[in-house]
């Protein structure tokens, strides 16, 4: 028989407004997100790699652009709100820019019209396009830390299942592609920091500490490889700052660029190896020519 006096020990689970724990959706919560991609790949059963945080895409940005384990484009939108009208749209507008092949639409809550709209693009787009609605939950017991909840209120047909399936295999096989490419990397470009056996798709250089990180990435299923500047170690507000400052600069250096390059690739004809090497070299050249210009200045 239980003890009543142990019952009335036990805490009451209660739910805390998302705006407690993130103040601001992009200064907070994307880059906290950004950091802690672990726990929204438990619950939709995708091993996630962050490769940027406001991925441009023309005047707009995707909050989120990370890897899945085939090497295909993730994005994920956020909201702290309940969903609406004009993520959908972006959602769709970033779908196109960024050649997406999975995307994830987090917000606190979601109309029956949004979740229809998810489930009709799960239904009527083809087997390599999947489409997440994940509600998002801050919860504490009596005086506990706040701890966040994903929970999956829309998904594809039959992912758990395939899931199962194919992501242990899958992932494997990319970790090798990964590292025969990092590796090959590294022979031809032995200079520029690179480590070889890296088992990642991206690889970050930091060239200062005050400055926003260098991303190379390699994303072997898309066909294709990027560089662009990520808030590694920097919050999203210190990034953009810096980049406001640099504008001209950067512009100037990469050719009217912003912060991304993307070129496509046969990444699956090893011959590409030494182009795709080769053309991210030549981009991080000018990527560290902009983190290193106020020190020639100071010269």
């Amino acid at each position: 028989m239980v003890d009543e006096k142990e019952l009335t020990e036990l805490g009451m689970l209660t739910d805390v407004s998302l705006r407690e724990a993130w103040p601001n959706e992009a200064h907070d919560f994307t880059p906290w997100l950004a950091d802690n991609l672990g726990r929204l790949s438990e619950v939709i059963g995708v091993p996630l790699e962050t490769e940027t945080t406001e991925a441009p895409v023309g005047e707009f940005a995707g909050d989120i652009l990370a890897t899945g384990p085939d090497g295909q484009s993730v994005l994920i939108e956020n909201q702290l709100e309940a969903s609406d009208h004009s993520h959908l749209g972006q959602i769709m507008t970033y779908l196109a820019g960024l050649d997406a092949r999975i995307v994830v639409w987090i917000a606190r809550d979601f109309t029956e019209p949004h979740l229809s709209a998810i489930q009709w693009l799960n239904r009527h787009t083809d087997d390599e396009f999947s489409f997440f609605a994940v509600r998002l939950r801050v919860v504490r017991i009596t005086d506990s830390p706040l701890a966040p909840i994903f929970e999956i209120v829309a998904q594809p047909n039959r992912w758990e299942r395939q899931v199962r399936r194919e992501s242990t295999g899958a992932r494997a096989k990319n970790v090798k592609t990964y590292r025969q490419f990092w590796t090959h990397y590294v022979g031809r470009h032995p200079g520029d920091g690179v480590r070889a056996n890296h088992g990642l798709a991206n690889f970050w250089i930091r060239p200062r500490r005050d400055a926003p990180a260098i991303s190379m990435a390699f994303a072997f299923a898309a066909g294709r490889v990027g560089i662009f500047f990520t808030p590694r170690g920097l919050s999203q507000e210190a990034m953009d700052e810096w980049m406001n400052e640099r504008r001209q600069l950067i512009s100037d250096t990469l050719e009217g660029g912003e912060h991304g390059h993307w070129k496509r690739f046969d990444t699956t004809d090893r011959a590409n190896w030494d182009a795709m090497c080769d053309w991210l070299h030549d981009k991080l050249d000018r990527y560290r020519t902009i983190i290193q210009a106020e020190l020639a200045e100071a010269r």
